[in-house]
């Protein structure tokens, strides 16, 4: 039986595998002794998500059609973290292919759980300092990406207006608007 809380997973199938994620469907006993059964569960890879500022008070967004939602998303340079890459590693190339920028002072924000009750995955989140433009983007095949360079004032705008609409994105936005708020940057 499961203690503190805790469900113990029983069984465990892959119901469905592509290069993107994995379907699984699991069974668990819950610590009064029902069993939930399937739970199906999202794996995914990592995420890294980028808050670019550039040294004139510039953050460096991205915007890009996205299929599931079908319209068009303004948000934070992001993407997935290869499978035994660190995520700051992930970050900084991410950001220079999406963008061409890089450089600067980097740090992280904290990692999330996007959806804690289906996917399985992280979103790191960094604030970067001082970005630059060192080159053209560098996209895969089939990104179609936008670079859209905003001031810095207008990103709470941004969010509240539901023009930046990625769960996670919002949070990199407010985390790290709060951590330049805390530095003296307004």
């Amino acid at each position: 039986m499961a203690e503190n809380g805790i469900w113990e997973r029983i069984s465990s199938e892959k119901l469905m595998e592509t290069p993107y994620f994995v379907l699984r469907s699991d069974g668990y006993r819950l610590p009064d002794g029902a069993v939930k059964d399937p739970y199906y569960i999202l794996e995914r890879p990592d995420a890294a998500i980028i808050f670019p500022l550039t040294a004139s008070g510039d953050v460096i967004l991205v915007r890009q059609y996205r299929p599931p939602l079908g319209r068009m998303e303004l948000g934070l340079p992001a993407g997935l973290v290869e499978r035994d890459e660190d995520p700051e590693e992930a970050a900084r190339r991410e950001l220079f292919e999406e963008t061409g920028f890089g450089g600067g002072e980097w740090e992280p924000l904290t990692a999330l759980a996007s959806s804690p009750s289906l996917k399985d995955n992280w979103a790191y989140l960094f604030l970067v300092r001082g970005v630059e433009k060192t080159t053209s983007p560098d996209l895969d095949e089939h990104e179609r990406v936008e670079v859209v360079t905003v001031p810095l004032g207008d990103l709470t705008g941004l969010v509240f207006s539901g023009k930046i609409v990625s769960s996670s994105g919002v949070a990199a936005v407010m985390l790290a608007l709060h951590r330049l708020k805390g530095s003296g940057v307004r």
